[in-house]
């Protein structure tokens, strides 16, 4: 039988179960958290001793959001150089410095 406990997440983790919910991966806050349970549990029963701690993979989320917003700026500013669009990124930041 299922028991019901109550659980106080940071707002970045939050955020990221709603996001998956939003995105129709999951139904609900507690199918994701299951899930991530039910991998954690998996993980340890395996013998890896380097399971990262959900706080680890929270923040490889926002390491990857942040890249994503970093190459989305850098697009935006490769359609405004004088460069022209076909321009790389190394290109991009070389002309940034002169």
């Amino acid at each position: 039988m299922a028991q019901t406990l109550n659980i106080h997440l940071s707002p970045q983790l939050a955020s990221f179960v709603r996001k998956r919910v939003e995105s129709g991966a999951y139904a609900s806050a507690s199918e994701v958290v299951r899930e991530a349970l039910r991998w954690f549990v998996a993980k340890c029963a395996n013998g890896h001793g380097d399971v990262p701690s959900l706080h680890d993979i929270q923040e490889q989320e926002i390491d990857r959001e942040e890249v994503r917003a970093a190459i989305e700026r850098l697009r935006q500013l490769r359609v405004g150089t004088t460069l022209g669009p076909g321009l790389t990124v190394r290109e991009l930041r070389d002309d940034g410095r002169r």
